[in-house]
């Protein structure tokens, strides 16, 4: 592996660079500094994000309420169960019919 050597400038090489002369006033630095505005930069703030859809055309839907569900398969299960005439034996067969009529419900 070889290593390449590269030039390097040396202080002298490099021209002279002259300060700008410093103004003096009369006013104090606070004083100076509060008379001059903050850009838009200085101040951080991100310009405000304008919403796709205006306010009144978000539809929010309601969260979802697992015990008022359960109560709404309950009931479909009792009117199955009634409308068989009350005959027992076929519990299961009932609830997993009210599940799948209330989850129609809502698709």
């Amino acid at each position: 592996m070889t290593i390449k050597k590269t030039a390097t400038t040396n202080e002298a090489e490099l021209p002279a660079v002259k300060a700008a002369p410093v103004k003096k006033t009369n006013k104090t630095t606070s004083e100076a500094k509060a008379k001059t505005a903050p850009t838009a930069a200085a101040t951080h703030k991100a310009p405000a994000r304008k919403s796709a859809v205006p306010k009144s055309e978000i539809v929010r839907q309601p969260a979802f309420d697992e015990s008022a569900h359960r109560a709404e398969i309950e009931q479909a299960a009792y009117l199955l169960w009634e409308s068989r005439g009350y005959t027992h034996g076929q519990a299961h067969e009932d609830w997993i019919s009210a599940v799948e009529t209330v989850r129609a419900r809502y698709q």
